[in-house]
This record gives C-alpha cells, sequence and structure tokens, in this order.
C-alpha cells in the first residue's frame, strides 16, 4: 500500500480529489464521495456505540488493501480523538493482524473515548482503555513546536489548526498499528499516564470547590452543567461525572441523562459538549440525532444564518466546531424536550 495521508477538516473543499478518501468517525460536510471512496459514519441516528462495530473485518489483507482503488488513502475525519484513530487503525490492519486480542483492545479504546466506560465484556481492558486514551490526548502536545506553529494559540489560522489535528490523527492511528502489530507497546503500557488519576480527583475537587458545576431544573429533572471555561488546563470529562454524585449525595430532585460542558471555543466564544453521564440508567434511552441536534442548529442559525451545525451521535454531541455558539446553555436545556 502507498503511503497514507491523514486529514481532519470540516471542509469539503480541503479533501484532495487525486487520492482515494477513507472517511470515517464523522461525515464533512456537502462532501460527495468519488465512484470507490470508503465511508462509515456510526454518527448517523441508528449507528454503532463506536465506529469501529460499523466498519466490515477483511478477508485477508487490510480493507484499504481490498478495496484500494490504486489511489493513494487519504484518511479522513472531521475531529481527532482515539475512535477515530481506533478506526483508521482497523482498515490497514490484515486479517492476521486482528487477533481477538487486539479486536478487544481496539474496541475497549474506542469505547473509553466515546463513552468514559466500557462494556461488561470489555471490563478486563478498562484501566488499559483509560490510560491509552489519555495518553493518546496527551501525546498531542509537542506537535505545534514539531510543526513549528506559532506559539500563542490565539494567532493560529484554520490551516495551523488542521494541520495541528491531521498530524495527531496520524501520529495516533500509527502508534496504535505498530502496537497492534506488536512492534512498540500499546500508548500507556509504559506509565504515560500513571498520574493520571491523581489529576482526575485534583480537578473533580477544584470543580467543586470552584462552583463550577451547577444544576438547571426542568420538568423531568435537573441537568448538570459543568462551565469549564478559563481553567488553565484541559479538564477530562470524568471528574466532572466524578463530581455529579458528590455535589448530590442529598438531593430529592431526580437527575436526568443529558450532562452540559461549557469551554472556551478556539477563536473565542463558547462551545458547548451535548454528552451523558455513563452509567446513568436512562442513558439508553437517549438520541440525540432524533432532533435535537436538528433543533439546536435551527435555533443557532436563527441568531446567525451562517452558524453551523450541532452534530454528533445517539448520545454525545457537540455545538458547531468552527464558531462561538450563539446559545445560552438555558436555551440549550430548554430545547432538549
Amino acid at each position: 500500500m502507498t503511503q497514507p495521508v491523514y486529514l481532519v477538516t470540516t471542509h469539503a473543499s480541503h479533501l484532495p480529489q487525486d487520492y482515494q478518501i477513507v472517511m470515517v468517525d464523522g461525515t464533512v460536510p456537502d462532501w460527495e464521495a468519488k465512484p470507490g471512496d470508503l465511508h462509515w459514519d456510526h454518527h448517523r441516528p441508528g449507528g454503532a456505540d463506536v465506529q469501529i462495530d460499523e466498519i466490515p473485518a477483511p478477508q485477508t489483507r487490510s480493507l484499504v488493501e481490498e478495496q484500494s482503488t490504486g489511489q493513494s488513502p487519504c484518511f479522513v475525519t472531521t475531529m481527532s480523538d482515539p475512535d477515530a484513530c481506533c478506526a483508521a487503525t482497523w482498515v490497514q490492519l490484515s486479517r492476521q493482524d486482528l487477533t481477538p486480542e487486539t479486536i478487544d483492545k481496539l474496541k475497549a479504546i474506542a469505547w473509553d473515548c466515546d463513552h468514559l466506560t466500557v462494556p461488561d465484556d470489555l471490563k478486563q481492558y478498562e484501566e488499559f482503555a483509560a490510560k491509552a486514551v489519555v495518553t493518546l490526548r496527551n501525546a498531542s502536545e509537542g506537535i505545534a513546536a514539531d510543526l513549528g506553529l506559532p506559539h500563542n494559540r490565539k494567532e493560529w489560522t484554520d490551516e495551523h489548526w488542521e494541520a495541528y489535528y491531521s498530524e495527531d490523527f496520524r501520529r495516533g492511528t500509527e502508534w496504535l498499528i505498530s502496537a497492534a502489530r506488536g512492534d512498540c507497546p500499546y500508548p500507556g503500557e509504559q506509565g504515560e499516564a500513571e498520574d493520571y488519576w491523581q489529576q482526575l480527583e485534583a480537578d473533580t475537587r477544584m470543580l467543586i470547590d470552584e462552583n463550577r458545576i451547577r444544576f438547571i431544573e426542568t420538568g423531568r429533572g435537573d441537568v448538570a452543567i459543568c462551565d469549564q471555561t478559563s481553567t488553565s488546563h484541559a479538564i477530562d470529562p470524568r471528574s466532572f461525572y466524578n463530581a455529579i454524585p458528590r455535589l448530590r449525595h442529598s438531593a430529592t430532585v431526580p437527575l436526568r441523562p443529558e450532562a452540559i460542558i461549557m469551554r472556551n471555543q478556539r477563536t473565542g466564544g463558547i462551545q458547548y459538549t451535548l454528552g451523558s453521564i455513563p452509567l446513568h440508567p436512562q442513558q439508553h434511552q437517549l438520541d440525540f440525532t432524533q432532533g435535537i441536534f436538528d433543533r439546536l442548529t435551527q435555533a443557532e442559525r436563527t441568531k446567525d444564518p451562517e452558524s453551523g451545525e450541532w452534530g454528533g451521535r445517539r448520545t454525545v454531541g457537540a455545538s458547531p466546531w468552527d464558531a462561538s455558539s450563539q446559545l445560552s446553555v438555558e436555551e440549550i436545556v430548554a430545547l432538549l424536550d
């Protein structure tokens, strides 16, 4: 197989025409596939819990070799994260590479990335997956310097951000491919995330002590809100979810499964993540793709006709990636029902 390239973008005009597009874990808006392009997106209504469960297994060689058009492959996703890396890894591994243990490890990493937990049949890989996800996310820290990007990220252009995330996607995928083939340890297996649990607890306490978590009452219970704006570093969502039961030990009002995180958007303003509380007894009833993302998008465009779309999968999604949301958190909660 010729050397692939990796691209993280939300702009169809940025997709190369002289490559076979292999699009995973997200669909670039307005993209039209060429004959032979490959496309899997578990964010669609009724999609699988993790991306690799949407992708068939190869017969002998890797899937990208078996379905090659002769053009070099370009792996594309709309957001670089370990689930996308697992998907890009899956299609580049041969049937021989995909041993039962390898399959379980890739699925566990993907589950932890998207759900912050793993299903019962993968419980033996729960700690492995959490450490792998943390290590993959932390591995991006040196990319900006390696690419020669401006030190001040506020000066970054869309091209800078695209280069940064594309390189992160490439490095994460190639690390997982090498690990699956036995050429190196998996991310996290050499102690890269050993201080993670201490940081997680410290951030949990910080969110509580700084009153960054509140609850908005609705007719069906409270919705948990976490304000992560203006924090000194990125906060793992687990810290938010770990703090919730400590704050509600004496609550009498039921807690809804939806949860909202507010962060600083990279170009200024606010970006929201609409997620769900792991293992909440009503989590399986959620499906944000059935009208909620559409309502939120329409509300954004009522305020700004040029706004992008809310999107994601059944139990997690986000406001438009490329611009600040125009909605208040109260408006978002009102649109959940």
